[in-house]
């Protein structure tokens, strides 16, 4: 059950062009390969007293056509991707709010910066960037929450970094789930978000 309005995060809005672009440009590099397969199927089909397919010049500049289109749709999906692997760094954010979060059979306990702990509810700040330092205390686990688009594996012995923002207080039941099969539990590993104002926050950190 949620409550509250979600705006697509950077990292979504990112990754969604991105696999928009590869789609599309798939269907381009598909549908001329095929084109092309086609034209020389029907350019040089068996035919009685047809003569044999010239080597000539035509050859080499078709070879050279189709490796320069090919070799500059992979530069431009290699730029694609390492550019979109920036919104993957944490933000330098002077307002950042940290929080430790660690996976266990089954469930969820989360360590907020003034040491007070809870298990299965993370309240956070709106308007703020949110940093998780993910791990796990027994087997492998993954934190995600599907509708912010992040996902992170929590490994025992391993902290690993996730980052989110969410502009409006909400309630969001159920929206972090485990990700990695881990157990006969792994289906009820799941948490709620709870996203409050400034004030809200700054009582809920002073209760610590």
């Amino acid at each position: 059950m949620y409550s509250g309005s979600l705006t697509i995060p950077p990292t979504t809005a990112t990754f969604d062009f991105l696999l928009t672009w590869y789609v599309i440009s798939a269907i381009i590099a598909g549908g001329f390969v095929i084109g092309i397969l086609i034209f020389f199927a029907v350019k040089y089909r068996a035919r009685e007293g047809a003569p044999p397919p010239s080597k000539g010049p035509e050859s080499l500049w078709v070879v050279v056509a189709v490796v320069l289109i090919m070799g500059s749709a992979l530069a431009a999906a290699g730029y694609q991707s390492f550019a979109a692997e920036t919104n993957i760094e944490i933000p330098n954010s002077p307002n950042a709010v940290t929080i430790m979060v660690t996976g266990f059979q089954w469930g969820w306990n989360f360590t907020y910066p003034n040491g007070q702990f809870a298990v299965d509810n993370l309240t956070v700040p709106a308007g703020r960037v949110v940093i998780l330092n993910v791990t796990s205390r027994d087997v492998y686990h993954e934190f995600g929450i599907a509708m912010l688009a992040v996902k992170e594996d929590a490994i025992p012995g391993k902290v690993n970094q996730l980052w989110f923002e969410v502009p409006d207080p909400g309630f969001y039941g159920d929206a972090i789930r485990c990700y990695q099969l881990c157990g006969v539990g792994h289906a009820f590993m799941i948490a709620n978000l709870i996203v409050v104002n400034d004030s809200a926050w700054n009582r809920f950190m002073g209760s610590g």
